[in-house]
């Protein structure tokens, strides 16, 4: 599952987008709960919960009082009335069960999902509280799933332990592939998730499971002919989309995307884990082959030159795939946009940033100069 919750708005935008696709045939309003002077209208037009919402946060000083967050489907499939109740629950969790609040399903993407708009402040005219609600949000839908984060995360740890791999780096690139950061203290290697450790393994297990045998040489290879197949049909330009600036070791993961990647991750089951230091461009990259579990220095396969700058397709041969290489083995997911933040396995929480018309003027407006 994943979760988007969306910056604070002093506006309640989100009602007319999604009453927008729900005109469009894109959407469906499933509930409107706790509007309940609304109730004597026979009648209730979208402006209606607008002003319902504005006339209930008039009440408290909290200039951005909308709540918009979205729950989504990743890999399961939920019905839009399982997803409604996950939502309906979630919201009791969250401190939202007796705020007013509407539930709209989409229909316009593969995944579904439903939106969530509300107030944060209640019918008293206090806000609800939003620290650390990044965490807050992971850890209720844990609790609505039924899901144990730290039995997951051993479960992860073990899996990753019967990947081959040959050095620590490529064993922390595997477990960013598996939604982990890592921290090493005291000769112990923690995984990190929603800001809390969720399991550790000493470094010890990790060198002990290093492997410095031969890779097989013939996965190498039928890897460099799928590399050189999909080349040939999908742009392999990578857009970096997040430095990952938790992470403190000399290379960091740099999380990044393409046509080329994701078709590899989807057909192929093969994921592509870029590396580097912060602000810059990668420097080198691991293959994760989950076929083989098997985590392949990305310099076995294929140049990461041919990632940082466009690939001629037509200059893409069969006998690149073949003899181009140094072979190791031998010689050694709109329309909305209001913004993001933190990931976790089995769903994602983000929290977006959305830059309102005219606020950097405010800033520079209100902005104090010192002479010294």
């Amino acid at each position: 599952m994943k979760v988007v919750i969306f910056n604070n708005q002093s506006s309640f935008k989100g009602v007319m987008y999604n009453i927008a696709k729900v005109s469009s045939d894109r959407a469906e309003l499933m509930c409107a709960e706790n509007f309940h002077a609304l109730g004597i209208l026979r009648y209730i037009k979208p402006h209606d919960y607008i002003d319902y919402l504005l006339s209930i946060s008039a009440a408290s000083r909290i200039e951005k009082p909308q709540f918009h967050a979205i729950i989504s489907c990743q890999q399961e499939i939920q019905s839009k009335w399982n997803l409604t109740f996950m939502a309906k629950s979630w919201l009791e969790e969250m401190g939202y069960g007796k705020q007013p609040y509407l539930i709209f399903f989409h229909y316009d993407t593969n995944i579904n999902h439903v939106h969530i708009v509300s107030t944060r402040v209640n019918k008293n005219g206090k806000g609800i509280s939003d620290s650390f609600e990044g965490i807050k949000a992971y850890s209720e839908l844990n609790k609505v799933l039924g899901i144990d984060s730290k039995r997951q995360a051993q479960h992860d740890l073990d899996r990753a332990l019967n990947y081959t791999f040959s050095s620590r780096m490529e064993f922390i690139m595997l477990l960013y592939a598996l939604r982990y950061s890592a921290q090493i203290k005291n000769e112990t290697l923690a995984l990190i998730k929603h800001g809390k450790i969720q399991a550790e393994v000493c470094l010890k297990n990790i060198y002990n499971k290093i492997s410095n045998g031969e890779r097989s040489s013939l996965r190498l290879q039928e890897l460099r002919e799928i590399f050189a197949a999909n080349l040939k049909k999908y742009d392999a330009s990578i857009q970096i989309k997040e430095y990952m600036k938790y992470q403190k070791f000399s290379s960091s993961p740099i999380r990044c995307t393409s046509e080329f990647i994701l078709q590899l991750k989807n057909s192929h089951n093969i994921q592509l884990i870029f590396h580097g230091r912060s602000r810059k461009m990668p420097t080198d990259y691991c293959v994760i082959d989950h076929q083989s579990k098997t985590v392949f220095e990305g310099s076995y396969i294929w140049p990461l030159s041919d990632f940082i700058r466009s690939v001629n397709k037509n200059n893409i041969s069969e006998s690149r795939a073949q003899s181009d290489f140094i072979d190791r083995t031998q010689a050694l997911d709109s329309d909305y946009k209001e913004s993001s933040g933190i990931s976790i396995l089995d769903f994602q929480i983000d929290i977006i940033e959305e830059l309102e018309p005219n606020a950097l003027n405010k800033r520079r407006k209100n902005k104090k100069y010192t002479i010294p």
